[in-house]
């Protein structure tokens, strides 16, 4: 699966007195109806993945994760080696996934793509990591997230606009491998472009840019968890008090038929509001409510043999 067209969490920054602050993330109207009691994360790659210059995207990532799925216990362990190709990961990745369950963040390929302007590795040898690196998590029950690479600052390095080439070959390829295993990419080279103010060196980010490859991480890692860790649940309408229209929310922990009714106090039928099939995650339908009478109605949800209701106030 693909990184989405836009970002559901945004980096938003401003500078105060040459401080930079960051805001904390919006949370998915998801996250309350997350199935497990914790979020457990392993990283896996190499410098960037490790973090560099005292900063990494661990830290903002698991600050995220503690604003939004407050109760959950957040772990994120660090599997990054500076300097370390594909190749070079393979002996340490069986260790790194050892006991561990939930999400494997990948990001590593970076120096494949410097061994490839010395021409001393192979595309096809990338392909056959990465290809390993999926398969082992997999068959460990582990959920993949494949990041992207960010370019090297190019600017003024003939050589680093070589590796650039390689960095599109590589990222191209994750990117397929991501869709022939039905996989998550987190695309960070989207985010963070050629905009080398978020650089602290030729490849790796600054604090601002590690920040806003947390954002990055944030956002796959939701999506995940919106598409295959939901219970069956129902969300409060919004806005209430309605006037007009008002939106519901709904999450699924497998397809099904989903009926959404909607009764007045006396327990008679107003309308139905939805009765369609649905896939597994966190959904979202509009409804209209302006030609109701003003008062207080309940709408309740149907689906596998449960009901789950909530109050509505419709006003003028």
């Amino acid at each position: 699966m693909y990184f989405r067209k836009t970002f559901l969490f945004l980096l938003l920054s401003f500078s105060f007195s040459g401080a930079l602050y960051a805001q904390v993330p919006s949370c998915s109207a998801a996250a309350k109806f997350y199935s497990k009691d914790s979020i457990n994360i392993t990283v896996f790659g190499a410098s960037t993945a490790h973090g560099m210059y005292g900063h990494d995207f661990e830290t903002p990532l698991q600050a995220d994760f503690e604003h939004c799925y407050t109760g959950k216990t957040i772990s994120i362990t660090n599997n990054g080696i500076p300097g370390q190709t594909t190749t070079e990961g393979l002996g340490r990745f069986p260790a790194a996934i050892a006991g561990r369950t939930g999400f494997l963040l990948m990001l590593m390929g970076a120096n494949d793509a410097i061994g490839m302007a010395n021409k001393k590795m192979k595309l096809s040898e990338t392909e056959k990591n990465m290809r390993y690196y999926v398969k082992t998590a997999l068959d460990s029950h582990l959920i993949p997230i494949i990041g992207t690479l960010q370019f090297f600052n190019d600017t003024k390095s003939d050589f680093n606009k070589t590796c650039n080439l390689y960095i599109k070959q590589i990222n191209a390829l994750y990117k397929k491998i991501a869709k022939d295993n039905n996989l998550y990419v987190a695309d960070i080279n989207k985010a963070l472009g050629r905009d080398w103010a978020l650089y602290k060196d030729d490849i790796h980010p600054n604090e601002e840019g590690f920040n806003l490859l947390g954002f990055v991480w944030f956002d796959s890692v939701n999506q995940a968890i919106e598409d295959k860790l939901l219970l069956i649940g129902l969300n409060q309408n919004y806005p209430n008090p309605v006037k007009d229209n008002t939106k519901i929310g709904f999450s699924l922990s497998q397809a099904g038929r989903v009926q959404i009714k909607l009764y007045n106090m006396n327990g008679a039928i107003i309308r139905d509001v939805y009765d369609d099939y649905q896939s597994s995650g966190y959904h979202e339908l509009n409804a209209a409510m302006g030609d109701l009478v003003p008062g207080i109605y309940i709408y309740v949800m149907q689906v596998g043999g449960q009901h789950i209701s909530k109050k509505m106030i419709v006003t003028r």
